[in-house]
């Protein structure tokens, strides 16, 4: 009897501990804060909020355009994304408040991946106005168009924190559109694109920001058949590499963004479910399935990513909401929708 008992006793204590662990886990997860996406529902990518512990998803209720590549402003009261809904890529600004949306430029190129500087006055994007992919700023009001890089293929500006650098993307050697192979190099420049410096090469890249403190830069980068392609991050002069994630062949990590406070990375997961045979055409969404958001520890000690939520379109584009988010969005005082809910009236 007395041997029983103390097995039900060890075995409680056992339950007692993982519990506790758990939720030190969870609430550890849950000062971090709250992330955006994008997700495509019904044939339109609306914009989703979700909480760091995975257990709240929101629907943000917004106008009936294709968002992508969303960026918050700094006081959380708009968000600029692009969009094709009007026949060409243009770049869009919303207001959250009363739910106007203003296109930031008129031009016949394609303006993508904007990019708003934390200092609230600018916004960096990609257009091919002069037929290569060239990174721009604009000051938020639409004015004061400046070029800041005439050289390869550049896609996926990030400001660092103290708004005085960003760093990108650049496709050098090939040509995307015409399948001539280069090379990605990840760069980083002055907020007026001088001082351009390379710090990494890779065959891929997909996604990069700063820290917080601006210290240290993640970006996504690999071969997805061959280890796959995952997170890393290094010293903002390119030293220091670490490898965050180790997600295997056939599988993508990408568009990392920084926690508020700098110690969680949240990336979009999605992985190969259908090889396509050589020459075979499939659409990129029977090749790869759902996507999932999950997260990782940006220290790379005990590095066992967690996962958040999943069953989402491609292309979730996470990005960490502003806290002033919350005191301005009326959308923010909506009842919240369990995921389990939601993902059953998507299906």
């Amino acid at each position: 009897m007395e041997t029983k008992r103390t097995r039900i006793y060890v075995v409680l204590g056992i339950v007692l501990m993982l519990s506790s662990c758990l939720l030190a886990k969870n609430a550890q997860v849950a000062i971090v804060g709250t992330l955006s996406f994008t997700s495509k529902h019904e044939g339109e990518s609306n914009l989703y909020l979700i909480d760091s512990t995975g257990r709240n998803l929101q629907r943000l209720e917004t106008d009936n355009g294709n968002k992508r590549s969303h960026t918050w402003s700094p006081d959380g009261r708009f968000f600029a994304y692009h969009s094709n809904h009007a026949g060409s890529l243009d770049i869009y600004v919303m207001d959250i408040r009363n739910k106007e949306t203003r296109k930031l430029i008129d031009h016949p190129s394609r303006d993508l991946w904007p990019a708003w500087s934390p200092n609230g006055r600018w916004i960096a994007f990609v257009s091919d106005r002069t037929g290569d992919m060239d990174i721009y700023r604009i000051n938020v009001d639409g004015s004061n168009l400046r070029r800041l890089t005439n050289k390869g293929d550049n896609r996926n500006p990030a400001w660092s924190s103290d708004s005085q650098w960003i760093v990108y993307d650049s496709y050098r050697g090939g040509n995307h559109d015409a399948g001539i192979p280069g090379r990605h190099f990840l760069y980083r420049m002055a907020a007026d694109g001088g001082r351009s410096k390379q710090l990494k090469g890779a065959r891929n890249l997909s996604g990069c920001s700063w820290s917080p403190d601006g210290k240290q830069i993640t970006y996504a980068a690999g071969n997805l058949g061959d280890q796959g392609i995952n997170i890393y991050i290094m010293d903002a002069d390119g030293s220091n590499l670490r490898k965050l994630t180790q997600v295997g062949a056939g599988a993508y990590a990408g568009d990392p963004v920084w926690s508020p406070d700098g110690r969680w990375i949240a990336y979009a997961f999605k992985k190969i479910v259908r090889w396509p045979k050589p020459g075979e055409r499939v659409p990129i969404a029977e090749v790869f399935g759902d996507s999932a958001l999950h997260l990782v520890k940006a220290t790379g000690d005990a590095n066992e990513p967690i996962e958040l939520a999943k069953g989402f379109s491609l292309g979730l584009d996470p990005a960490w909401v502003p806290e002033t988010f919350f005191s301005v969005s009326p959308a923010a005082e909506k009842q919240t929708t369990l995921w389990g809910k939601l993902k059953q009236t998507s299906q």
